[in-house]
This record gives structure tokens, C-alpha cells and sequence, in this order.
């Protein structure tokens, strides 16, 4: 007889620290599960360390888990859900800070790998867009494993024995923020830095990119990388061929896709709960086009999503609409 109990939670905990505990229609991640999309969170929020007004973002994975939860159809792809991995804190009650999220960045890591050698298509919600530093990590590492032939059972992930990563980050900003440390907007300028480092290609397509939140010195270091790009003003449906261009000529170059899509690349009347509040930005239907069209490819192998910030979303329509496009990529993967 099927236990209800153990699969369906139609209500959140009343405390944050238990996180494990599955949402209504996503059954709880388990290694040894069939093959299929994993939700993980990431509750971090480097911008908290020079904002001090921007306090929700931490809060972001749980309200996208619980819009999840209530969309039906999710796709012939299982879901599960692995929880939230969360910041610790001192005895005295305060975040650890930049310590903090690099303790959390390995137990994503651990975890990343652990799903991506079993299969499975790992989905990360931020929390800010520093998660895709552990995301890239995680699957360029278990591509060059499998590559050395240290992994064992790595037939599963599609395309294994080649290790060319594209990033596709679908976003207002390019995260390129140089930094010795990570921060907010950094993001990919600690992926440049580990690729170069082991010596790695770094391979880059920004859309979305608005020419007002990135300085002039982030073009010239994007430029620096061979990065490729799409301004917001240039990401509009009329524009639809050249999008699709662009991308099918990105994708032909690279084996796997890392995609990672900060919900700041829409119009503030679109997503109200971000941190950065936009007028203009990259409409809804465009987004959508391009996801398709980057799902259908085959190569998407980890996804983020990122940007959330529950204080501006009062409604909770940005956590939909999160919600949606992860379904709405899960529905184009092709067969």
C-alpha cells in the first residue's frame, strides 16, 4: 500500500532547519532513484554582505519548492526534491559570512557530483547567483574524471568522454565582477578563474546582458575571455532568427551546456521580487524560446535559478514564474 505520509507533504515545516522533507507531488531525492531532474537549494546570499536592505534572496529556494510543488505536469522526466542546503551560524546566532558559503559550496559540490554520476539532471535554486560557481565545478569535474577514466559507471551521464562546458547564463548581468574573493557578481569570474587554473576551457554565452548594470570595464574583461553575448535591447522577438543563430552556432562548439538563468533579466513589471528592479529587460515569451531551444539540444547537463528575493515578491508571482520555467525546461528535453 502506497504511504502517503512518506511522499506527499501538503505544508511546509515550521522551522527551516528541517528541509529534507518533500513537496506535495516531488518525491525525495535518493541516489539510488531512477534517473530524472533533482531540486536543490542553495540558501546563500553574498549580497547580504554589502546590501544590508536585500534580506530575502536566502529565503528564495523554499518559496520556488513550494510553487513546484503546486504546478501539475511537470514532465515525463521524475522530479525529487533534495531539500535546502543552509548557512551555518555561530552560537551567537550570526551567518558565518563568506566562510559560511564556502562550506556550503562543498556540500553542494559533494552533492552536485554525486547526482551527475548517477544521471541525473540536477536543478539549483538560489539564493544568489554565486550557486553557479559550485554547479560548474561539480559537473566539470565529474566530466574530466570520467574523461581520465577515474569514475567508474559514468555511462549514464550522456556524452561523457568529451569535457568542453558552455555556459549560457541567461541573465541582466554577466556575474564577471573581478574579485579576489567571490561576491555578489562575481559569480563567473571564480569560473574563469578555476578553468584557467586547471587549465580548463572557458566558454561563455551571455543573454541578456544590459549595458547599464555592467561597466564598461566587465565588456572589455568579458571581450578579454572571448565571452559571446546579447544585449536586452537585442533580445526581442522580431530578432527571433538571429537569437536561434547565435545559440545553434554556440552549442555546435561545446559538448555540455551549463545553463543559468538569473530572474533579474526580466522587466520589473514581469519578476517584482529580484534584487536589481529593471525597466526594461527580456520579455517572457523570448525567454521561453530560447530555453526550449537550448533544452532540445540534448546538452544541458546542470541548470540554475537564481535572483529570487522573497521581500519584493509579494504575491509570490516571481516564485511562479520561476516555478514555470523550470517546468517549462523540464517539457522541452529532448526525447
Amino acid at each position: 500500500m502506497l504511504d502517503f505520509k512518506r511522499w506527499f507533504s501538503f505544508s511546509l515545516p515550521a522551522g527551516r532547519a528541517v528541509t529534507q522533507q518533500s513537496l506535495a507531488m516531488i518525491e525525495p531525492y535518493a541516489e539510488q532513484r531512477k534517473a530524472g531532474a533533482v531540486v536543490l537549494g542553495m540558501a546563500s546570499d553574498l549580497s547580504l554582505n554589502y546590501y544590508d536592505s536585500l534580506i530575502g534572496t536566502k529565503e528564495g529556494p523554499d518559496s520556488i519548492r513550494r510553487m513546484l510543488a503546486k504546478l501539475p505536469d511537470l514532465g515525463a522526466m521524475p522530479l525529487y526534491d533534495a531539500g535546502v542546503i543552509e548557512e551555518e551560524v555561530t552560537t551567537e546566532g550570526r551567518a558565518t559570512g563568506s566562510a559560511g558559503f564556502e562550506a556550503m559550496r562543498t556540500r553542494q559540490y559533494e552533492r552536485l557530483c554525486g547526482m551527475l554520476r548517477a544521471g541525473h539532471f540536477p536543478i539549483v535554486l538560489g539564493g544568489g547567483h554565486e550557486v553557479a560557481i559550485g554547479s560548474f565545478q561539480a559537473l566539470s569535474d565529474t566530466l574530466h574524471q570520467a574523461s581520465d577514466g577515474i569514475e567508474d559507471g559514468m555511462a549514464q551521464l550522456p556524452n561523457a568522454g568529451q569535457t568542453r562546458i558552455g555556459i549560457i547564463n541567461i541573465d541582466a548581468n554577466f556575474q564577471l565582477r573581478r574579485s579576489l574573493a567571490v561576491r555578489a557578481g562575481s559569480a563567473f569570474h571564480s569560473v574563469a578563474s578555476f578553468c584557467q587554473e586547471h587549465h580548463r576551457e572557458f566558454h561563455y554565452l551571455g543573454l541578456g546582458m544590459c549595458d547599464h548594470t555592467n561597466s564598461q570595464a566587465t565588456f572589455a574583461y568579458a571581450r578579454e575571455l572571448g565571452v559571446d553575448w546579447l544585449l536586452d535591447r537585442e533580445m526581442k522577438m522580431k530578432n527571433r532568427k538571429r537569437i536561434q543563430a547565435t545559440i545553434e552556432a554556440y552549442l555546435a562548439r561545446v559538448d555540455h551546456v551549463h545553463l543559468s538563468l538569473d530572474l533579474s533579466v526580466f522587466p520589473s513589471l514581469v519578476a517584482e521580487g529580484v534584487n536589481l528592479s529593471r525597466i526594461y529587460g527580456v520579455n517572457l515569451p523570448v525567454v521561453e524560446m530560447v530555453i526550449r531551444q537550448i533544452m532540445e539540444s540534448g546538452k544541458v547537463r546542470i541548470m540554475d535559478v537564481t535572483g529570487l528575493n522573497t521581500e519584493f515578491d509579494y504575491q509570490g508571482d516571481t516564485a511562479r514564474l520561476a516555478a514555470k520555467l523550470i517546468r517549462h525546461a523540464l517539457k522541452s528535453v529532448s526525447p
